[in-house]
Parts: structure tokens; sequence; C-alpha cells
């Protein structure tokens, strides 16, 4: 006797948590209320400024230079230098004062010469951040 099977129906099987995992529904899980930090941790400083605005140097200037270097080292200005680095003062060529030596954020050093280093091509380049 030959008999004719069709195909199993399909079964839903539930599966259980293991014990490593929660038994939370991903809409519980998603809950961004409580990933948010509490006001107590916000914590303003005088090393936190941020600029107000920014435009771009004209003419080159003794100023200009300077922000030239610490934006080729990959800062806006000596502001965020020194909150980057937490360091209290920037060497400088006592000669015709600008910056001589910097520390980019990957810890390599950029050391600059006595002289003008920003060409005229360069200076629009330059960003000026008004605080």
């Amino acid at each position: 006797m030959v008999t004719q099977e069709g195909p199993d129906p399909p079964t839903c099987v539930e599966e259980k948590p293991s014990l490593g995992e929660s038994s939370m529904s991903s809409k519980e899980a998603l809950n961004t209320e409580d990933l948010k930090m509490p006001k107590d941790s916000e914590v303003t400083t005088e090393a936190d400024i941020k600029p107000k605005s920014v435009r771009r140097a004209k003419t080159w200037s003794d100023v200009v230079e300077n922000l030239y270097r610490f934006q080729q080292a990959g800062y806006r200005d000596e502001v965020e230098y020194k909150q980057v680095k937490q360091v209290e003062q920037v060497d400088f060529w006592p000669e015709t004062g600008f910056v001589k030596k910097l520390q980019r954020r990957d810890n390599t050093f950029y050391y600059y010469n006595r002289q003008r280093e920003c060409e005229d091509k360069d200076v629009r380049k330059v960003k000026i951040y008004v605080y």
C-alpha cells in the first residue's frame, strides 16, 4: 500500500534564552533615557571655550603666522592647543615671537624656523577664530 505524504507543515519553535541572554525585548533595550549622562557630570571650565565666529586672513601678520603654525599642527589656535595638550605655555622664538615647537595630536613634534613660513599663497587658508 502506497501512501502519499505531503510536506511537513512548518512548525514554529520558540527558543528560550540561554543563561547569558536577557529576556528583554528590543524596544526595552533601546530606551535612550537610560543612556543620557547625568547633568551633574556636565562641567564647564575655562578650557572648554568654543569660538563664536571665524573669518579668513586677508594679509600676513605676526598673528596670522602663529595661527598658520598652530593650524598646520592640527589645532585652531593657541587656546585649543593648551586645552588639548594641557600645557601652560608654548615655545616661542625669542627673536621673532613666532611659535618654535608644537606637538601634534599623535605626539609627533613640529619644529618651526625663526623666519616666516606662511607664504603669501597660504595666507588665505588661515582661519582667525573670534571668542
